[in-house]
């Protein structure tokens, strides 16, 4: 039996076991992460040979970007002569070796531990292996559990809650109704039941202009992050980098159909219910969720903006496109085309966001004062 058909039965005895129906939230846990089985646990999954690039496999440029942030948190945070960095959902790791690296380049304070945390221990092996080649030691967790109380902390992610279990919902008669799945002869399917539990904090002014049949979904693993965030790091600065848009966009009345996707050969793919644990299954990131979920918590939003606004105002990339723009070799032509590829608007330099959350009333990134979106939003609640 095919790893594919062991988590398929396993999700049909789950949905058994539940009256013939879970919530896709459950579903999508399963055919991510069930141990041994779920897609995080197979290999190809990033990169040329994988479903999906992320900015990981396409050079620099994003830890260029994001050891300018660990630099001005450092400051923020006093230059102190012990810190920590943390990185979370890093794939194989290349991001950290690539930061851990050129913070040494920049002559920056190296940080006394380093951690990882990583849920599939497929990936933790991987990261081990690149972290043992470059000499490093790094902490890996499965979660953060163990980690609590951390003072002076620099934490960051790429792409990781856009990976969260999300719950879907439609709008339809004036009400909203859950999106769950079944089990069938031919296959999984959706099954709709009506909305017993809290829903998405979406104000009623937005619901209003929906028309009916409106499909989107919530993520509720957002509050419980910021949550073992906010036990975890006593002072320190988030950085969050992911793909998404404010409420407002999320859930325009346009977006009928919602963001949820999967991806199998870079191949953007509107079934998520096919072939569990053979593709990845993703949804953009409600940022005004994830920012009130913060604030619940006593995590303070410092910056919000875009991608491309972001890495383009960096001094660090600025000094790298400066410098391989002068060597005009075919290496240097193809990093360029990565960072036109990550900045730009027909790319990824719109729709992937940069969040800055802080445990403290710190000051924004002064050289990105002139795009900080944060204004937009619409932190008040939701009504």
């Amino acid at each position: 039996m095919t790893r594919q058909h062991m988590l398929e039965n396993l999700i049909c005895r789950e949905i058994e076991a539940c009256d013939g129906w879970i919530p896709f939230d459950r579903f999508m846990e399963l055919a991510l992460y069930a141990p041994g089985l779920g897609y995080y646990e197979r290999e190809r999954v990033f990169g040329a040979d994988g479903d999906f690039v992320t900015a990981a496999e396409m050079g620099s440029w994003l830890a260029s970007g994001l050891a300018d942030l660990v630099k001005w948190s450092l400051e923020q945070l006093g230059k102190p002569g012990q810190w920590v960095l943390i990185e979370q959902g890093g794939g194989a790791g290349a991001t950290l070796v690539r930061l851990l690296l050129l913070l040494e380049h920049l002559g920056v304070e190296p940080p006394e531990r380093v951690i990882e945390i990583e849920r599939s221990a497929w990936l933790r092996n991987r990261q081990q292996e690149l972290f043992e080649r470059h000499g490093l030691s790094v902490e890996q967790y499965a979660d953060a559990a163990a980690l609590t109380g951390l003072e002076n902390v620099v934490f960051f992610s790429n792409e990781l809650p856009d990976a969260f279990p999300v719950r879907s919902f439609r709008w339809r008669h004036e009400r909203l109704w859950e999106r769950g799945v079944v089990c069938t002869d031919s296959g999984f399917a959706w099954h709709e039941v009506p909305m017993t539990l809290e829903g998405p904090e979406i104000p009623d002014r937005m619901r209003s202009g929906w028309p009916d049949g409106y499909i989107s979904e919530w993520n509720p693993n957002l509050d419980p992050w910021q949550r073992d965030l906010a036990s975890m790091i006593k002072r320190g600065i988030m950085i969050t980098v992911d793909y998404g848009y404010r409420c407002r966009e999320y859930y325009r009345p346009g977006r009928a159909t919602g963001t949820l996707m999967a991806h199998h050969r870079h191949t953007a793919q509107e079934d998520v219910l096919a072939a569990p644990g053979t593709r990845d299954i993703t949804a953009h990131v409600d940022f005004t969720a994830l920012a009130r979920s913060g604030l619940r918590y006593g995590i303070r939003p410092l910056l919000w903006t875009t991608q491309g606004a972001w890495l383009a105002h960096s001094p660090t990339v600025q000094a790298l496109v400066r410098e391989l723009a002068s060597e005009r070799s075919s290496e240097s032509m193809t990093m360029l085309a990565y960072a036109k590829r990550l900045m730009l608007p027909t790319g990824m330099g719109e729709l992937f966001k940069l969040l800055v959350q802080g445990t403290h009333e710190w000051p924004r990134p002064p050289y990105l004062g002139s795009v900080d979106r944060l204004a937009r939003l619409d932190l008040e609640p939701a009504s």
